[in-house]
């Protein structure tokens, strides 16, 4: 069955249950596409002997209308189109690699970024690490204050087709596709926003994997970190007060750059006020 979508102000994706793609349009402009294949999966994922799926997901970078430009590159924000096919990984749920973003702006905060689902439903696994150093020195970078063998929180928010999330500062993200069908997202987030894949490659993938066992969804904590939270299940995240319900993502960005300045300076909030 192939899926049509126009739910990105004209972007269209086609999609069937194992292969997706952004139909070519004069009118809209990417930067770049990635494809993460399973050569490059086989660290993070549960088994590394698997011969198939050859391909997880593809990302559309930089990708919006030409007539909006000019507002993505002036507010210096990123908008991607991640599609991810349908497929198990033996009985591991699809997902993404997995990163964490380094500090931004020289502060103390690593980069927020948003995630909108627009077709299929996903997991959002959501890990902090033990911060050892709350004393931030100029030039310092995320891994001089933080633990990464040690997780200290870790959540698990289900989205459906039409929710948004925001990830706030100094979290590590994996996203997985909780169904046998394609799972396609958009995220926004500011362009000097630096991911950093090494700290889930060093512990083989993120905190637990979920894997599919007696027609259930189960949670396998990953046994190569030192310390490790339990799973925290959210149904009302705090920190939903700064985006803008039942808006399209990309329209709400572009109808008004100005609200979503915090993505590039994320000092300007206060985050402790929301956990």
């Amino acid at each position: 069955m192939i899926i049509q979508l126009k739910t990105i102000n004209g972007i269209k994706v086609q999609c069937t249950d194992t292969e997706s793609r952004i139909l070519c349009q004069d009118d809209i402009i990417t930067y770049k596409i990635l494809d993460r294949s399973l050569h490059e999966m086989k660290n993070v994922i549960l088994n590394s002997k698997l011969l198939y799926p050859s391909l997880f997901y593809t990302e559309y970078c930089h990708i919006y209308k030409k007539l909006h430009e000019d507002i993505f590159k002036e507010n210096n924000i990123r908008h991607d189109i991640t599609i991810m096919s349908g497929n198990y990984v033996g009985i591991e749920f699809m997902k993404t690699y997995g990163h964490y973003y380094d500090l931004l702006n020289s502060n103390y905060y690593s980069a927020p970024e948003i995630i909108e689902i627009l077709h299929g439903t996903a997991f959002i696994l959501l890990q902090k690490p033990k911060m050892i150093s709350k004393k931030f020195a100029l030039g310092q970078n995320i891994e001089d204050i933080s633990d990464f063998s040690s997780i200290t929180n870790v959540y698990i928010i289900k989205l459906n087709k039409g929710n948004s999330l925001l990830i706030p500062p100094n979290y590590g993200r994996t996203i997985i596709n909780q169904k046998s069908t394609a799972l396609v997202y958009t995220t926004l987030k500011s362009v000097k926003a630096r991911p950093l894949y090494q700290h889930i490659l060093k512990y083989k993938g993120a905190a637990y994997y979920i894997i599919k066992k007696n027609a259930k969804q189960v949670f396998v904590q990953n046994p190569n970190y030192k310390t490790n939270a339990k799973i925290k299940q959210v149904k009302k995240w705090p920190y939903s007060n700064l985006l803008e319900p039942k808006i399209p993502l990309y329209n709400s960005f572009t109808s008004d750059p100005k609200k979503y300045d915090w993505l590039n300076n994320p000092e300007s909030v206060d985050w402790e006020k929301f956990a």
